[in-house]
Parts: structure tokens; C-alpha cells; sequence
């Protein structure tokens, strides 16, 4: 009894934690479009490389936490880590052509007589962020309930799949 007790009050813990960085994730991506708006007019490109860099990173994790599933034999959970993989790792590739647009919106921007197409490039540059970071998002959201999952060795293989 005081162990069912005590897995409703975990549970009830897991669930306001994962609403709170689902939450959380969603206010730091709108931050962080709003800082890069501001950032490709000082051209200032440090926040694209560690934008990159935590992207790889992050996906680097998933894809290990999906081998560790394959591992479990949790083939639903280790296909959906997968995904949430490969939709972050597109997102690290789309900061990385990011960076090279900002850099060549900045040189464009300094040359007066090619100063028509800043305007489109600024434009197309936004655009590319706001995806990268709507897969982002989209790949914790996919990648984060199979962390506060349990998947536990009593259960039957395919019970155990969110």
C-alpha cells in the first residue's frame, strides 16, 4: 500500500517536472530567437558555434540513450530516441548554415552596391533559425518522456514502450 502510494507521488513529481522544461524549453527557444534577431545585426556569431555545439551534442546523447534501448530491447523507445536523434542533429546542421548565412550577410552588409539582397538573406536566415529551433524543440519533446519513462524488467517488453 505505501509503495503504490509512494510510485502515484513519484509519478505526480515526474509529470510536473516534465511540464516544467517542456515549458521551460519552449520560453528559451523563444529567447533565443529574439537574441538572434539582435545578433545578426552585430554580426556577432559566437552564439551560433555553441548553438551548434549543444545541438550535436544533445543529439550525440539521444542517439546513445536510443543504442542503451536497442540494448534493453525497448525497440519502440530506442526508435523514437532515434528520431528525436536525427531531427536534432537536422537542427545542429541548419545552426551551422546559419552561421555561414550570417557571416555572408555581413559581408554583404559592409558593400554598399550589394546592399539590395540584405533585407532577403536577413529574412531567409531568421526563417532557418526559427526551423532549427522548432526541431529542437520538437526532438525534446519526442526524447524527454522517454527519460521519465520507467521501464521496468517486470513489465512485459511491449507494455513497457511509451
Amino acid at each position: 500500500m505505501i509503495v503504490a502510494m509512494s510510485e502515484r507521488v513519484s509519478l505526480g513529481y515526474r509529470k510536473v517536472w516534465l511540464h516544467g522544461i517542456r515549458v521551460g524549453l519552449w520560453l528559451l527557444g523563444a529567447t533565443y530567437l529574439f537574441l538572434e534577431a539582435r545578433e545578426v545585426v552585430a554580426r556577432e556569431q559566437i552564439n551560433n558555434i555553441s548553438f551548434f555545439a549543444l545541438l550535436f551534442v544533445l543529439s550525440s546523447y539521444q542517439l546513445s540513450v536510443s543504442r542503451n534501448f536497442l540494448t534493453l530491447q525497448h525497440f519502440k523507445a530506442a526508435e523514437r530516441c532515434y528520431e528525436s536523434s536525427s531531427l536534432m542533429f537536422i537542427a545542429s546542421l541548419l545552426a551551422v548554415f546559419d552561421a555561414a548565412l550570417d557571416f555572408l550577410i555581413g559581408s554583404i552588409k559592409t558593400d554598399l552596391n550589394m546592399a539590395g539582397p540584405w533585407p532577403f538573406l536577413f529574412g531567409l536566415g531568421w526563417l532557418i533559425n526559427l526551423v532549427a529551433v522548432l526541431l529542437a524543440i520538437k526532438s525534446m519533446e519526442i526524447f524527454l518522456p522517454m527519460l521519465f519513462h520507467s521501464h521496468r524488467p517486470n513489465h512485459s517488453r511491449d507494455e513497457s514502450q511509451p
